[in-house]
C-alpha cells in the first residue's frame, strides 16, 4: 500500500472535457491542487510539466494515447472510462506493470459503502430465514449509452460472488435528472428492503477522482480498483 499522501495532494493531469472531467477541474481549482497537463478532443494535449497523477475522464477512443503517455513518463494513472473493449483492459493491466493504475468504474464513497453492505447483507441471507429475491435497479439520464451501467454490474457482480446466489434482475432505465440511482432490493413475502444510493452532483465523482490520485501517487504498480483505494483509506482512519 501506498504512504500516506503528500501534504497538498498531487500535480494532476486531466483528459477529457466532459461533465466528468469540467467537474475535476471546477474542483481543482476550488481546492488549490494543480493541473499541470489537460488534454481534450477540441484542444488536444497541453503540458507544463509531467504530472504526478493522469485522471482520464475522456473516451474509449484516446485511451491509446493516454496509456502511451502514462508508460513514456511514468506517470499513475485514475481510469474513469468504463466502456472500453476486452483489448483495451487488457492494455490497461499491462501498463499497471510499470505504473499503478486505479480502474475507476465508480468513484463515489458512498457507492463503497452500498457494496459493503451488499456484502454484508449476504452473509446474513443464506439461511431459510433469509433467502431473497435480489434485483439491481439503475437510472441514467437520457444519453447514458452504456446499459446496464458498469456500477449496476458491479453490484450484482458483487452480490453473487457474495451469496453466491445470481440477482434475478438488472433493470436500467434512461430518464431523470443527472447524475444517477442505483439500487440493490431484497425482496422477502410481505416486505422489501431497498439499498439505494442517489448522485446529483458530477461534484461528487470528481472529489472520488482527486482521492484516488492521492492514494495513487504512492501507490506501487499494480492494477487496483476503488474498493481497494477505500479499504486502504478507510483502515487508516479506524483507530
Amino acid at each position: 500500500m501506498p504512504e500516506a499522501p503528500a501534504a497538498g495532494g498531487p500535480t494532476l493531469g486531466v483528459v477529457g472535457r466532459g461533465r466528468l472531467g469540467a467537474a475535476l477541474l471546477a474542483a481543482c481549482r476550488a481546492d488549490g491542487t494543480r493541473v499541470s497537463l489537460t488534454a481534450s478532443r477540441g484542444g488536444g494535449w497541453q503540458a507544463d510539466t509531467v504530472p504526478d497523477v493522469i485522471v482520464d475522464a475522456s473516451a474509449p477512443e484516446a485511451h491509446q494515447e493516454v496509456l502511451d503517455y502514462c508508460a513514456a513518463n511514468r506517470v499513475p494513472l485514475v481510469a474513469c472510462v468504463s466502456n472500453l473493449t476486452d483489448a483495451q483492459w487488457r492494455a490497461l493491466a499491462e501498463l499497471a506493470t510499470v505504473v499503478p493504475v486505479v480502474r475507476a468504474t465508480n468513484l463515489s464513497f458512498a457507492h463503497y459503502l452500498q457494496v459493503r453492505i451488499a456484502e454484508f447483507t449476504a452473509a446474513l441471507t443464506g439461511g431459510p430465514l433469509g433467502a431473497a429475491t435480489t434485483t439491481v435497479r439503475e437510472r441514467h439520464p437520457l444519453g447514458k449509452a452504456h446499459r446496464p451501467s458498469a456500477t449496476a454490474l458491479v453490484l450484482a457482480e458483487t452480490w453473487t460472488g457474495a451469496s453466491g446466489r445470481a440477482v434475478a434482475d438488472i433493470a436500467d432505465e434512461r430518464a431523470g435528472l443527472p447524475v444517477s440511482e442505483h439500487e440493490l432490493t431484497h425482496t422477502w413475502d410481505g416486505e422489501s428492503l431497498h439499498v439505494r444510493h442517489h448522485v446529483g452532483s458530477w461534484a461528487v465523482p470528481a472529489r472520488g477522482a482527486l482521492t484516488a490520485a492521492g492514494w495513487a501517487r504512492t501507490a506501487p504498480p499494480g492494477l487496483v480498483t476503488m474498493r481497494t483505494v477505500y479499504d486502504d483509506l478507510t483502515a487508516r482512519s479506524t483507530p
